[in-house]
C-alpha cells in the first residue's frame, strides 16, 4: 500500500527532478509569477497563447494560462529546455503529450487551484475537486461509489455522503487519465452510463477487467487541505511522492530549473 501523500504549503521544494512528482499551486497567489516567467522566457505553444486570449472572461483566461505555464515549467524541469513551445499532440482519446519526449504528465484545474503530475516512469493521472453539493441519482451514485472503492481497496472512502462521492469520483477521473481513455469512456465501459445500467455482479466483473487491463495501476488519495478531494493514479512499481506546492515568486520558480 502506498502512503497517503500529504501536501504542505510553504515547504521547500526538491532541488532536482525525482522521476515522479506531484505539484499543486494556488493560482491566485502563484499566477502573477507564472505569467512573468512566461513573459521573460516563452514556453507556451502558439495554440496555448491563442486559446488563453479566446476566453470571454479575462480572469478565467489568465488562470488557465497560469496553469499551462505551470505545466510547461514542470515539463522543462523533467526533460529540459529543448521542448519549450513544442505543441502538444493528442492521442486517439484526447490525452495530450509531447511527441517524442520521454515524459508523461496530467493536469487537473479547478477555480483557483491546479494539480499536476509529471513522471518519466510510466503513465500518470491526477484529478482534484472542490467540496460541493452533489446531485446524482442514487443508482448511479452507488455504482460510482462502488467503482471508486474497488479501484483502491486499501484506502477507505471518507465519511459524509458528498465527500465519499467526490473522493470516489476523483479516483475514477485520475484512473481514466492515466489510461488515456477519458472519464466518459471509462464510465461507459463500466456500465455506469449508457443505455442501460448493469447489475451489481456485472459491474464488479467489469471493474475487475478494467483493473487487469490497467496492469495494476491504482488511484491513490491525496491530502491537499480542507474542502479539496484529489487522487493520483500510478503504475504498480511507483510510490506516491509527497505533493509539493509551487513557489509563489519568480526566483522560486527559476530555482526549480537550476
Amino acid at each position: 500500500m502506498s502512503p497517503r501523500a500529504e501536501a504542505t504549503p510553504g515547504s521547500a521544494p526538491p532541488k532536482n527532478f525525482r522521476g515522479l512528482e506531484l505539484w499543486c499551486a494556488d493560482l491566485r497567489t502563484v499566477g502573477p509569477a507564472l505569467r512573468e516567467a512566461e513573459r521573460r522566457t516563452p514556453r507556451l505553444s502558439d495554440w496555448e497563447r491563442q486559446n488563453a486570449r479566446a476566453f470571454a472572461d479575462a480572469a478565467l483566461g489568465a488562470e488557465w494560462l497560469a496553469a499551462q505555464v505551470m505545466v510547461r515549467l514542470l515539463l522543462e524541469r523533467a526533460v529540459g529546455a529543448e521542448w519549450r513551445t513544442a505543441p502538444f499532440v493528442r492521442s486517439a482519446h484526447g490525452k495530450p503529450h509531447l511527441e517524442g519526449a520521454p515524459v508523461a504528465f496530467s493536469l487537473s484545474h479547478v477555480p483557483g487551484l491546479a494539480l499536476i503530475g509529471v513522471g518519466t516512469r510510466g503513465p500518470i493521472g491526477v484529478d482534484v475537486e472542490r467540496a460541493r453539493p452533489v446531485r446524482v441519482r442514487a443508482p448511479r451514485r452507488n455504482r460510482i461509489l462502488e467503482a471508486g472503492a474497488a479501484l483502491n481497496v486499501a484506502q477507505a472512502l471518507p465519511a459524509g455522503e458528498d465527500a465519499r462521492f467526490l473522493q470516489a469520483w476523483v479516483r475514477l477521473e485520475a484512473f481514466a487519465k492515466a489510461q488515456g481513455c477519458g472519464i466518459g469512456r471509462l464510465l461507459t465501459r463500466l456500465g455506469i452510463v449508457g443505455d442501460r445500467a448493469v447489475a451489481r455482479d456485472d459491474l464488479a466483473a467489469r471493474i475487475g477487467a478494467v483493473r487487469v487491463e490497467a496492469q495494476g495501476a491504482t488511484p491513490y488519495d491525496l491530502s491537499l487541505g480542507a474542502g479539496l478531494f484529489a487522487a493520483a493514479a500510478l503504475g504498480p512499481a511507483q510510490t506516491v511522492p509527497e505533493v509539493c506546492w509551487l513557489p509563489a515568486s519568480i526566483d522560486g520558480l527559476g530555482a526549480l530549473l537550476t
